[in-house]
């Protein structure tokens, strides 16, 4: 699984910081954010067909409920896409006046809406918190990141995984988790990227952890030791992000950005290949805590 593979370009968008894939198997689609253009977009894999919905808040992560709604991590918390374009606020991490944003997440199998915060200007300050939301609300579970990235969790529940794409940083770490609680222990180091920085993450259907290596053009797979099994070149140089998609999840969509890519072609845009394994279904919100607020969103087609 290294080299060169058919890519497939999805969608010529340039987005700015495109991020967080996410197959919805009842609609046939995959969703994305684009983070600074507050746009989350949707491609219908029938008819290639892509819609966008305006955020009053930047996106960062997003996840589906149990009634298939979009719950999206952004701005200073999580909020529920309803129809029409609008937003419901579910819940808040406090960081509403502080100069941060949520960026990316996952969802563990008990239903929790893990995701993490990131500041909105560059600095040499670790800020970054890790969050989990519950039907109880909002627990800070980590501090000290700097750019917070590769949430996800191992198939089987059990490992944990976070990595901080700051170049000072640049790792990706390993916790034991505690489904049942919601707790996580004995964080180590689970790999450090030979070339590029890790950013956002998927898992396979065999435990193995596939993660985008930003300026290096590439999407890494680790095995659940940590050591690099492959790699795979893609034609723009700051890919963000992974995940299974298709009937089969058989398909890796992967998003990209524009921004810090000038002159790249398809910089910005959603790609897809065939990496030869699979993904696994990924767990729906389930727990979450009662609506607090509306906010209004704008639904437009492109």
């Amino acid at each position: 699984m290294s080299g060169a593979a058919e890519i497939v370009v999805l969608h010529a968008g340039a987005d700015i910081v495109g991020e967080s894939p996410l197959w919805d198997a009842d609609r046939n689609a995959v969703w994305w954010v684009d983070i600074p253009g507050h746009a989350i977009h949707c491609r219908d894999f029938i008819t290639g067909g892509v819609t966008s919905v305006e955020t009053p808040f930047m996106p960062g992560a997003l996840a589906l409920d149990g009634e298939s709604n979009v719950i999206v991590a952004g701005g200073s918390g999580w909020h529920r896409l309803i129809d029409g374009g609008a937003f419901e606020t579910l819940a808040d991490t406090g960081d509403a006046s502080s100069e941060m944003r949520m960026n990316d997440g996952a969802v563990d199998p008990a239903g929790r809406f893990w995701a993490g915060s990131v500041p909105l200007k560059p600095t040499e300050t670790p800020c970054g918190r890790l969050y989990r939301l519950d039907a109880n609300g909002v627990f800070e579970l980590i501090d000290g990141l700097h750019t917070q990235n590769g949430t996800a969790v191992s198939p089987d529940g059990k490992t944990f995984y976070l990595a901080d794409s700051h170049p000072r940083v640049s790792t990706i770490w390993a916790f034991d988790f505690d489904v049942a609680s919601g707790t996580l222990a004995n964080r180590r180091v689970f790999h450090r990227p030979a070339l590029g920085r890790p950013d956002g993450a998927a898992i396979d259907a065999q435990g193995c952890y596939w993660f985008a290596a930003i300026d290096a053009g590439l999407i890494v797979r680790l095995n659940p030791q940590g050591r690099e099994m492959g790699a795979i070149g893609l034609p723009v140089s700051r890919p963000t992000n992974l995940g299974f998609c298709g009937e089969d999840l058989s398909t890796l969509v992967i998003t990209s950005m524009a921004m810090g890519a000038e002159g790249e072609k398809l910089a910005g845009s959603l790609l897809a290949i065939k990496p030869g394994v699979k993904g696994w279904p990924q767990p729906r919100v389930t727990l979450l805590p009662v609506i607090s607020t509306r906010e209004a969103g704008k639904l437009k087609t492109g």
